[in-house]
């Protein structure tokens, strides 16, 4: 018998399917605080090694001034070439 302060099969079905809501909530926002904070931190790490490399870039071209600008020459005409078909 069913009284006013017992709880249905169905009552706690729902409360069950409420807390497994809230808890799939939290978890959601934990993953995505992690996933967001790895993305961030390679994000940093890509930057840090582009920084690295366009200081590297620069370095070597204001040491070799010429072979930059023969480099810089060859790649004008092998891209010109290429495009010109």
């Amino acid at each position: 018998m069913n009284t006013p302060f017992s709880k249905t099969a169905e009552d706690e079905l729902r409360d069950q399917v409420a807390t497994l809501r809230r808890d799939l909530a939290k978890l959601t926002e934990t993953a995505a605080g992690a996933v967001a904070g790895s993305v961030g931190a390679a994000g940093h790490r890509a930057a840090d090694s582009a920084r690295a490399a366009r200081a590297s870039v620069v370095d070597t071209v204001v040491e070799h001034p010429l072979t930059a600008v023969g480099v810089a020459a060859a790649l004008g005409y092998l891209f010109a070439a290429l495009t010109r078909r």
